[in-house]
């Protein structure tokens, strides 16, 4: 889908919209403050959030007549062939159900929506949604900077590779290692991920220590903003501020080419997380959740 596909641009845009930022001094320390997301940018981030599995090689289309962006990726799942952003009447968002509901059958997945609590309509899908059965199977929470921390001293020993399309085997490996993914989609992850670092809407990072790599990171270019997602530390490197290092990098790396905001989601109960991101200033945006349709 040409129009949600992002830019690949390394400029920032003479059109973008200037950063505001205000800095005074509390209890010694300063403080940046600077403006949250629009709407019209709260709207792109959970665009972008749903379109992130094109860089895996799914595609992703806005049906207007059911007002709602079908994502679909054969044999994927409900993970990956599903409904989001829907933005639905309060007296026909029934309706609206029924054919998003219809369409996601044809790809052979249960039905799946993803909702987004404050930006989503109507308000309220989500527990209306769990009033007539839907079961929510997910629960996350967006958080946005527009500030980019300070990069700490690195280790002599440490180098930070941005990975490049015939270096992708290392980053595979190590993000199938840590999110526990199963071999056999090595090859088809491999050559997705080419693709979209070739095509300029993704970046992926390598932290190697002795040169040994230990922890990997994805950032994808939105519309005007920038997603850090699939971060990860390998188990023996946990807890020793690797994957603090490289969610700032990737969010320096994301204003670098111009966006005002980068985001991120994190899992909800996920307190270890949520702590490393709010020392990186990172703020809530919006909660969402991934609903599956109730047994028949």
């Amino acid at each position: 889908m040409s129009d949600l596909r992002p830019p690949s641009g390394a400029r920032r845009p003479d059109n973008a919209r200037p950063r505001s930022e205000t800095e005074h001094t509390h209890e010694g320390e300063p403080e940046i403050f600077i403006d949250p997301p629009t709407p019209a940018e709260l709207g792109a981030i959970e665009r972008h959030l749903a379109c992130l599995p094109m860089h895996s090689g799914a595609t992703a289309r806005w049906e207007p007549v059911v007002r709602a962006l079908i994502v679909t990726q054969e044999g994927a799942g409900p993970a990956g062939n599903y409904a989001a952003s829907p933005r639905w009447k309060a007296q026909s968002w029934h309706q609206s159900l029924n054919q998003v509901t219809q369409l996601v059958r044809r790809t052979g997945s249960w039905p799946s929506v993803i909702v987004a609590d404050s930006v989503d309509s109507p308000p309220g899908l989500g527990q209306a949604l769990k009033r007539i059965g839907w079961h929510a199977v997910q629960h996350e929470t967006v958080l946005w900077v527009g500030r980019a921390s300070t990069v700490a001293h690195l280790d002599p020993s440490m180098r930070i590779e941005a990975v490049q399309p015939r270096s992708v085997a290392t980053h595979e490996a190590v993000e199938r290692e840590i999110f526990g993914l199963p071999e056999e989609m090595a090859e088809a992850r491999r050559q997705a991920l080419a693709t979209a670092l070739g095509s300029g809407s993704l970046r992926a990072y390598v932290v190697r220590l002795d040169g040994e790599p230990v922890a990997v990171a994805r950032l994808s270019q939105g519309e005007g903003v920038a997603g850090i997602y699939a971060l990860g530390v390998r188990e023996p490197f946990r807890g020793q501020g690797y994957g603090t290092l490289l969610t700032t990098i990737a969010t320096r790396a994301g204003m670098a080419v111009g966006n005002r905001l980068v985001w991120l989601s994190v899992e909800d109960g996920n307190d270890t997380a949520r702590h490393v991101y709010q020392k990186l200033h990172f703020q809530v945006a919006f909660a969402w959740a991934r609903w599956l349709a109730s047994p028949e």
